[in-house]
C-alpha cells in the first residue's frame, strides 16, 4: 500500500497529465466533419484525450428528460429555502453549476 506522500505525488502527476491533455486539445487544429457525430468523433480521439473524452461523453451522452429539469427546480427551491431568499439569480446559477460539475467530475475520476 503506498504511503501518503506517494499517493499525493501520484495525484499531482495525474493533475499535470490532465492539464497537458487540455493544453494539447486547445492547441490542436481538429475538425469534425459534417457526416460525423460528435460522440463518435470523441470515441475515435479517446486514445489521445482520455480524460476529456470521458467528460464529454458524460455531458453529451445525457438523454433529454423533463425529470432532470424538475429536479433542478426542486433543488433551486431548496437552496433558496435553506439559505436566504435574498440570494441573487447569479449565485443560484453558480451553486447549481458547481454542484452538477462536481457530480460529473467525480464520475470521471
Amino acid at each position: 500500500m503506498p504511503n501518503q506522500s506517494t499517493w499525493v505525488a501520484s495525484q499531482d502527476d495525474s493533475s499535470e497529465d490532465d492539464e497537458d491533455e487540455i493544453e494539447r486539445y486547445a492547441k490542436a487544429k481538429l475538425v469534425i466533419s459534417n457526416e460525423e457525430y460528435v460522440l463518435q468523433w470523441w470515441k475515435k480521439w479517446s486514445i489521445n484525450y482520455p480524460t476529456l473524452s470521458v467528460l464529454v461523453g458524460s455531458l453529451l451522452g445525457i438523454p433529454a428528460s423533463s425529470c432532470t429539469s424538475e429536479r433542478i427546480f426542486s433543488i433551486t427551491g431548496r437552496i433558496l429555502e435553506k439559505r436566504c431568499q435574498n440570494i441573487g439569480d447569479d449565485i443560484v446559477d453558480d451553486i447549481l453549476f458547481i454542484r452538477n460539475f462536481k457530480k460529473i467530475y467525480c464520475n470521471v475520476l
